[in-house]
């Protein structure tokens, strides 16, 4: 692998890297419907079923 094969890696293993310990100092987690938000997804799926 090249030089710069090396460096593109490792730059995309540390930006990984970062992004993990971050998620874990801050405890960010995955955002969560409203209600409304559920509600538009199950009147969509239920027109479009079979």
């Amino acid at each position: 692998m090249t030089f710069i094969g090396w460096i593109f890696w490792g730059l995309i293993a540390s930006i990984l890297m970062i992004g993990l310990i971050i998620q874990k100092k801050y405890g960010m987690k995955a955002p969560e419907e409203t209600d409304h938000q559920v509600s538009s997804s199950e009147h969509v799926k239920s027109q479009t079923s079979p």
